[in-house]
C-alpha cells in the first residue's frame, strides 16, 4: 500500500487512505455514471512448499514469481496502469486497491461506505482475462453432535459422538450428491462439502462431542435460509451458522449498465484478438460486496495457480490486461 500510494502521489494524484485501504478518483467534471476498479493487495500466507523466497520477485522469461504475484497484484497493477493513462469524456473512475479480501473484514466491506456510489465495479482477479458474469455465495456452518463420555474398554456404557457425526455427514454427503436439486443456469448446482472433522484427544476415551464444519458454494436457486433448514433437518447434531454474509452475484445484463460494461469488455477482448469467453466463477472475492452494482470480474493471472507455491503471473497478460481496462474505461466513461 505505501509503493502504490507514494506512486499514485508521484502521479499527482489526491490519494485518500484508511488504514491498508486506499482510493483515488477521477473526474470528469461531466454527467456520467461511475465506474470503480477494485483488486486487493494482501495474500494467503506463504508456505514451507515455496523453493524460492515468496516475497522476492524474480523474472524468469515472461513469468514473474513472488506471493500474491497472481493472486491479485497482477489485477492491482494493471488497474493502477489504466488508471493512471485513462482521459474521461464522462462521470468518475475510482480505482481503489483494498485489504483483507482473502481473511477479515478490514477491506472493501469496511471501505465502502468511504468510496463514491458506484454504477459499474471491475472486480480484478485472476480470470485468465476470461469474463466471470456469475459468482457462487459462501455459507459456513458448524456443527456439534453431542454424546456421552465414556471408558473406551465400556463402549456401552457410553454414547459415541463421533458415531453420530459420521451418520450425520453420510446423510449430508446424500444432500450433496442428490438433494440440491435446483440448478441454475450459469451457477450449476449449489455445492456441499464437509471440510473439517474432530473429536476427542485420548484413544481410551470416548468423545461425548464431536465437531464438523460445513461448506456450502451457493447459487440463486436456494435462499441461505433454505440451505440451513435442509442441513438441520438431515442431521442429528445442532447446527450454527457461522458465516451468512457472501451471498451470490451476477451481472445484470439487461440493465443498463450492467449490458454497457459487458458488453465493452466484450468488445475490448475481441478487438485484441482474444475469445471473449464468459464464465461462472465457483470462487469468492470483493465481488460479493458489491452486488447491488452492475459488475464483472475480470483479470490477469490463472485461478488454478493462486494460493500455490511458486506462485507466478505472466507478464504479457499483465500488460494486455491494463490496456483492455483502459479500453473499457474510455467506452463506459466516453461522452453520454
Amino acid at each position: 500500500m505505501d509503493v502504490l500510494e507514494h506512486w499514485l502521489q508521484a502521479c499527482r494524484f489526491d490519494v485518500t487512505r484508511a488504514d491498508r485501504n486506499l482510493m483515488v478518483v477521477k473526474d470528469s467534471g461531466k454527467p456520467g455514471p461511475t465506474l470503480l476498479l477494485c483488486s486487493h493487495t494482501d495474500t494467503v500466507p506463504a508456505t514451507a512448499a515455496w523453493t524460492r523466497d515468496p516475497w522476492t520477485p524474480t523474472r524468469e522469461g515472461s513469468r514473474l514469481y513472488g506471493l500474491g504475484a497472481n493472486d491479485a497484484k497482477a489485477s492491482v497493477a494493471a488497474m493502477a496502469v489504466a488508471f493512471e493513462a485513462a482521459q474521461l469524456q464522462a462521470g468518475k473512475l475510482v480505482f481503489a486497491p483494498v485489504c483483507e479480501e482473502e481473511i477479515g473484514r478490514g477491506g472493501l466491506e469496511a471501505f465502502l461506505p468511504s468510496l463514491p456510489a458506484a454504477d459499474m465495479a471491475i472486480i480484478g482477479e485472476p480470470t485468465g482475462l476470461d469474463i466471470a458474469t456469475a459468482q457462487n455465495g459462501l455459507l459456513i456452518l458448524d456443527c456439534v453432535a453431542h454424546g456421552r463420555a465414556g471408558h473406551a474398554a465400556r463402549p456401552h456404557l457410553a454414547d459415541n459422538a463421533l458415531y453420530t457425526a459420521a451418520r450425520d455427514i453420510l446423510a449430508l454427503e446424500g444432500i450433496a450428491l442428490e438433494g440440491l436439486t435446483r440448478v441454475h443456469p450459469l451457477a450449476g448446482r449449489t455445492s456441499l462439502a464437509v471440510t473439517v472433522c474432530a473429536a476427542g484427544d485420548r484413544h481410551n476415551v470416548i468423545p461425548g462431542e464431536a465437531r464438523f464444519t460445513i461448506d456450502l458454494r451457493t447459487t440463486p436457486m436456494y435462499t441461505h435460509a433454505e440451505l440451513v433448514e435442509q442441513v438441520r433437518s438431515a442431521v442429528v447434531a445442532e447446527v450454527h451458522v457461522r458465516s451468512d454474509r457472501f451471498r451470490p452475484v451476477s451481472t445484470p445484463e439487461h440493465t443498463e449498465y450492467g449490458t454497457r460494461l459487458l458488453q465493452a469488455a466484450q468488445r475490448a477482448m475481441s478487438e485484441s484478438g482474444r475469445a471473449a469467453t464468459l464464465f461462472h466463477s465457483p470462487t469468492l472475492s470483493d465481488w460479493a460486496h458489491l452486488g447491488h452494482i452492475a459488475g464483472i470480474k475480470w483479470g490477469p493471472g490463472l485461478s488454478e495457480v493462486s494460493h500455490t507455491a511458486d506462485e507466478w503471473v505472466d507478464v504479457q497478460m499483465v500488460e494486455d490486461a491494463a490496456s483492455l481496462y483502459l479500453q473499457v474505461i474510455h467506452t463506459v466513461l466516453g461522452a453520454e
